[in-house]
C-alpha cells in the first residue's frame, strides 16, 4: 500500500501542479506573481542531473507574453517541492543546488517548499541555509498541523487539501468522511482511485477498517482500485444484460471478485452460496462486507 506521508503529496502535485503553488501561498503568505497557468517542470534539477540532485517535484508558473516578449509563454516562478520524512543533514547542501539549477534552467525566480510529517521536523528544516555569498530560505510546512475537513462545501472547493488533511490526520468522524467523499467525487476519477487508496491505508492504520463506512457515504461508491474495478466490471455486465437476473448475477460475481482482489481464499462453498443468492439487497450487503471481512467465510456471519 502506498505511503501517505511521502508519496501522497508528490502524487497530488504530479497530477495537479497548481496544488504546489496553492500550498506555497498558504504556507508562506507571500504574494505571487501574476500567472495564467501552472505546468509540471519535471523533477530533474538539470537535464543530466545525477540521482542525488533529483527533487520530488518542480512546477512552473507561466503567463502569456507581452507584445515585446515574443510568442513563448513567460516563466514567472518555479516551485520545488520536497517531501521529507526524517532529518537529513545533506539537504542543506543539495537543496541550494536544486534551486540554482532550476533557476538556471527555467530562467525565473525559484521557491523551495518542504513538506514534513511533524512540526518538530519542520522547525529543523526551516532554518535559513547560508551559502557564504547569499542564502536559501526553505518554506516549510508540517502536515501535522492539518485538521480533517468536515465541511462538504470547503471540501468541494479544496479537494486536494481535504485528501491530504485526512491522510495526515485520519479519523472516522462521519462529517469528515462525508467531506472526504465529496472531495474524491470532485476529483478526476483517474486520480481519485489512487488518492482513496492512500487515505484508506491511513484510515485503516489509525481507526481500524472504515471501508464499509466510506463506501456508503454520499455518492462515492466503490472508487478505489481495490474494490472499484471488480464492482464496475460486474455492474457493466449487469447493464449489458439489461435484466434483473443479469444484475443479480453481476453482483454475485462482484462479491467474489472483491474477495479475490483483497487476496482472500474463496472456498467453493462460499462461491456456491453467493452464486445461489437471488436477493439483490442481501448481495449488496455481502458486497460491502467483502471489502472488510478477514476471511471469506465471515461474509455470512
Amino acid at each position: 500500500m502506498p505511503s501517505a506521508s511521502h508519496e501522497l503529496p508528490v502524487d497530488l502535485i504530479r497530477n495537479d501542479p497548481a496544488f504546489a503553488v496553492e500550498l506555497f501561498r498558504e504556507v508562506s503568505g507571500m504574494p505571487l506573481p501574476k500567472f495564467s497557468h501552472v505546468r509540471d517542470g519535471a523533477a530533474e534539477a538539470t537535464h543530466t542531473a545525477p540521482s542525488e540532485l533529483i527533487s520530488d517535484s518542480v512546477v512552473v508558473c507561466e503567463r502569456p507574453p507581452y507584445e515585446h516578449e515574443g510568442t513563448d509563454p513567460v516563466k514567472v516562478m518555479a516551485v520545488i517541492t520536497e517531501s521529507q520524512l526524517g532529518w537529513d543533514t545533506r539537504k542543506q547542501y543539495s537543496w541550494p543546488a536544486y534551486v540554482a539549477n532550476v533557476r538556471h534552467r527555467h530562467q525565473c525566480p525559484v521557491a523551495l517548499l518542504v513538506l514534513t510529517p511533524t512540526t518538530a521536523l519542520a522547525h529543523r528544516f526551516a532554518k535559513t541555509i547560508d551559502l557564504g555569498c547569499g542564502e536559501v530560505r526553505p518554506v516549510v510546512f508540517s502536515t501535522e498541523s492539518l485538521r480533517p475537513v468536515t465541511d462538504t462545501a470547503e471540501a468541494d472547493r479544496n479537494p486536494l487539501l481535504t485528501v491530504l488533511a485526512m491522510a495526515a490526520a485520519p479519523t472516522d468522524n462521519s462529517e469528515a468522511l462525508a467531506a472526504l467523499a465529496t472531495a474524491l467525487t470532485s476529483i478526476d476519477s483517474s486520480a481519485s482511485s489512487l488518492y482513496a487508496d492512500y487515505v484508506l491505508a491511513a484510515l485503516r492504520s489509525a481507526t481500524g477498517n472504515p471501508l464499509e463506512d466510506l463506501m456508503t457515504i454520499g455518492d462515492y461508491q466503490f472508487r478505489t482500485e481495490l474494490i472499484g474495478r471488480p464492482f464496475r466490471e460486474g455492474e457493466a455486465k449487469g447493464e449489458a444484460k439489461g435484466e434483473a437476473k443479469g444484475r443479480v448475477e453481476a453482483m454475485a460475481e462482484s462479491v467474489v471478485a472483491v474477495l479475490e482482489a483483497r487476496g482472500l481464499s474463496v472456498p467453493d462453498r462460499v462461491r456456491e452460496r453467493v452464486a445461489g443468492e437471488s436477493d439483490p439487497q442481501i448481495l449488496s450487503g455481502w458486497l460491502r462486507r467483502a471489502a472488510t471481512v478477514e476471511k471469506a467465510g465471515a461474509l455470512f456471519e
